[in-house]
């Protein structure tokens, strides 16, 4: 039993990292929560789901064309809406996601008015055990796949230009400007890229987790929790959360009844906070 919490949790926290990573970039590079987050995974899951690939090639080739089309909305979301709203009080960006979520949400509930569907594995085998524990194809390729571009999301922002840009923006937005970068183009890339992270996150997902409209809401609040609760300036901090979420969900559904896991869940990081309101891992600076 303990080595089934232990790989279920670890696979499922990985998958919640990214999500959660899609959030943080947003944070700390334009100081804004976006509260329709999990939505943009829905995005993911719903486009697949309407797709609905028949083998490997054109998952792949889905994930990728949700994951674009995200990326775009995004970017219309940043460019048509928030920018007009980032220099007033932060209350106006916080009505707007909440909106936009709300309004997601009520599309899904009518384009997919039947609960609780997926789509047929795409891999080529359907289990495989690990330590004992046997592991749906699904669930370990999403979270390998997570995993790398979990790498290859911290590659970006500490090795390269585009993350210098990033960094730049979110520790001295002045000084940003001072050197020349374009902020604005910076934000409505950042917002894209988030947009595009959470639709990867829910294309992987949808082999295995049916989906519903409803579960925008639930992953926005678990993205916001590890984003919180990993140290609003860290990236590592946001994976270590991540991972902590996951195998907390998989003991709770052991060991409480469905109806109360996620309040078991949710007493534990609300004691984590208690004990150490500043995340898991501090920075000294943004990305630093």
């Amino acid at each position: 039993m303990l080595m089934q919490i232990l790989v279920t949790g670890l696979l499922q926290g990985v998958i919640y990292a990214l999500i959660g990573l899609g959030l943080f970039l947003v944070f700390n590079v334009m100081r804004v929560v976006n509260f329709a987050h999990g939505y943009f995974v829905l995005i993911g899951m719903y486009g697949l789901l309407w797709i609905a690939p028949t083998s490997l090639p054109s998952y792949l080739v889905a994930a990728m064309g949700v994951a674009l089309f995200a990326a775009t909305f995004g970017y219309v979301i940043e460019r048509w809406l928030l920018e007009f709203t980032l220099h007033k009080p932060g209350h106006a960006q916080l009505v707007i996601t909440i909106s936009l979520g709300i309004a997601m949400q009520y599309f899904f509930q009518i384009k997919f008015p039947e609960p609780y569907q997926t789509i047929a594995n795409p891999w080529p085998f359907s289990s495989v055990e690990i330590l004992g524990v046997s592991v749906n194809s699904g669930r370990l390729m999403a979270a390998v796949i997570s995993l790398a571009l979990t790498v290859l999301i911290s590659w970006v922002v500490y090795r390269t230009s585009l993350g210098q840009n990033l960094r730049a923006c979110s520790q001295s937005l002045p000084g940003a400007v001072h050197v020349g970068i374009n902020f604005p183009r910076v934000y409505r890339g950042t917002f894209a890229f988030g947009a595009a992270i959470a639709a990867i996150a829910g294309a992987l997902l949808i082999p295995f987790q049916p989906v519903s409209p409803h579960f925008g809401l639930d992953l926005t609040i678990k993205a916001f929790i590890i984003v919180v609760i990993g140290g609003v300036a860290s990236i590592w901090g946001t994976v270590l959360a991540g991972l902590i979420l996951g195998l907390a969900e998989a003991a709770g559904s052991t060991f409480v009844s469905g109806s109360l896991t996620s309040s078991v869940i949710y007493l534990l990081f609300l004691l984590v906070i208690l004990v150490r309101p500043q995340g898991l891992i501090v920075r000294k600076a943004d990305f630093a």
